[in-house]
């Protein structure tokens, strides 16, 4: 099937998940995707040294097998033998015969494959070139914010023209945002050519989905944008990744689902690899032709990474900041705040008052009264900014309620809990121990520190404490000295930050109101260097 064609079956399959019509393997781990379409290769496209599964009805249990892997661009071929075994296949669940061989060293790009008995020649199974594609070694992204710079990188071009790249995210379990582009590279592409497969054949992302009438529309917090100079360099991709400490946290020794064979766990669900991922994108060329199948001439990869928290306080709709409140920020061990307290809303700044952002600004539109200022620069917003949404992970604990009021609660980490409601009041402190790894709260309902109430952690890097509020309910934090300290992501909620508190690390909401005399301190190692 061709990269083009296999995107319109992809956005039919999700606009029938989105009716609740396509049945999914869950297994409570960030393992819910529907598994892989049944086919004689799989997966599709992916690079030297993993393994790819081929299934004919010819196959019997014990045989040996030779696979002939032939480019199609060059005169290459290498061969590689493997023994029929019987076990489940992840894309039906049922048991069947195949065949489980690693992709030998082969130029990139369209690639057939002849199977056949070890000491015959005649094949029993033949893949074309344009249903398999070889692609680079993965790139190894790292969790550090920072820009990665790859000169010299060439990537694999399908039998279809399709661009295609490979990323090994191991080492990610923080949100994290990614912008790439191939500078020196023309290709040419919207959200719609865009997807991100797994080295298994899963389908883990596209940047755009169906909406009900049968058009695409971009996922928030995903996009592709034109590039500046359309004549050299490629359209600009933002891919946005949730947590998933919880994914690695579920998967470790002695849980359910700790994987068994690499397509299982010990539950029996299907594992899904979030971390082995093939980025494929439909494109053309500056000239409008399509890229040529093989390997692409060199070009520089640019990959930057972004917290998802690059603001210290961030209104999807507005912001409205009054009396004497600041914004500021501060790197660990400084004695002095600094000026990097960068706000940013797709809609209006009204400050009025004394209120004082120590940073820049961006904002669709400014209103400054009394003498509220901002001492860093003012950019005017005018392309809205799209916000990603929350996932919960399944089979997280459940904490209910957490009411801490005139006491203390002690919260253990490391792990990730869905919450019902968490107050804190009168003075009371929730405890958060996260010295042994990070602790995320999902919270379902409302989040309220109020009448001097406040949370305390062990280890002060914000992103070693994140609530995410799932609802739309208010989220009201009141404070006297220090409140709180981490990251509160709400995207759907109105934010009141009131009382004289100090409140360190960064909030994202969709209304964000900040009165009294309370300091906001962003946390500046969340925007990296």
């Amino acid at each position: 099937m061709s990269r083009r064609s296999r995107f319109i079956t992809l956005t039919a399959i999700t606009a029938m998940a989105f009716f609740g019509r396509l049945p999914v393997a869950h297994a409570g781990c960030g393992c819910q995707k529907a598994p892989p379409d049944l086919s004689s290769v799989r997966p599709n496209a992916t690079y030297a040294g993993t393994n790819v599964t081929l299934f004919s009805p010819s196959f019997q249990v014990g045989q040996v097998y030779a696979v002939d892997f032939v480019s199609g661009t060059t005169s290459t071929r290498a061969t590689v033998t493997g023994t029929i075994i019987s076990q489940r296949d992840i894309a039906d669940g049922v048991t069947k015969p195949q065949l489980v061989v690693a992709v030998p060293s082969l130029p990139l790009g369209p690639t057939s494959l002849k199977v056949r008995l070890s000491n015959l020649t005649t094949p029993v199974l033949v893949v074309n070139d344009d249903a398999f594609t070889v692609v680079p070694p993965p790139i190894i992204l790292p969790q550090t914010l920072g820009t990665g710079t790859y000169p010299g990188f060439r990537a694999a071009i399908g039998r279809d023209g399709t661009f295609y790249i490979s990323l090994d995210m191991s080492a990610v379990s923080l949100p994290r945002v990614f912008r790439a582009q191939a500078q020196g590279y023309p290709l040419a592409f919207t959200s719609d050519g865009v997807a991100f497969d797994n080295i298994q054949g899963y389908l883990m992302q596209l940047l755009a989905t169906a909406d009900p009438k049968g058009k695409t529309k971009p996922i928030p917090g995903m996009f592709a944008l034109p590039a500046a100079a359309p004549a050299t360099d490629s359209s600009r991709i933002q891919y946005s990744r949730h947590e998933f400490n919880s994914y690695f946290l579920q998967h470790i020794e002695r849980q359910p689902h700790q994987v068994v064979d690499g397509n299982w766990h010990t539950d029996g669900t299907r594992h899904v690899d979030h971390n082995h991922l093939i980025l494929s994108i439909a494109g053309v060329m500056a000239n409008g032709a399509s890229p040529a199948p093989g390997a692409t001439p060199p070009f520089t990869l640019v990959v930057e990474r972004y917290s998802l928290f690059s603001q210290g306080l961030v209104g999807r709709t507005a912001i409205a900041m009054s009396g004497t409140v600041t914004t500021d920020s501060y790197a660990p061990g400084s004695p002095s705040p600094q000026p990097h307290g960068d706000v940013f809303t797709n809609g209006k700044l009204s400050m009025s008052n004394s209120a004082t952002v120590n940073g820049d600004a961006s904002a669709g539109s400014f209103g400054l009264s009394g003498s509220s200022r901002i001492t860093g620069t003012r950019t005017v917003v005018t392309t809205p900014m799209t916000f990603m949404p929350i996932n919960v992970p399944a089979g997280l604990t459940d904490l209910g309620a957490i009411s801490v009021d005139g006491t203390s609660r002690t919260l253990t980490g490391p792990g990730s809990f869905t919450v019902k409601d968490l107050t804190v009041k009168n003075n009371g402190r929730l405890l958060v121990d996260n010295s042994a790894g990070p602790v995320t709260l999902y919270v379902t309902g409302t989040l309220s520190l109020t009448s001097g109430g406040g949370i305390d952690v062990s280890n002060p890097d914000p992103e070693g404490f994140a609530i995410y509020v799932v609802s739309d309910k208010d989220v009201n934090v009141t404070g006297n000295g220090s409140a709180f300290n981490g990251v509160v992501y709400a995207p759907n909620s109105k934010l009141s930050v009131t009382g004289s508190g100090d409140f360190f690390g960064s909030f994202v909401a969709n209304i964000v109101s900040a009165s009294g005399s309370s300091r906001i301190h962003y946390d500046s190692a969340l925007k990296g260097p």
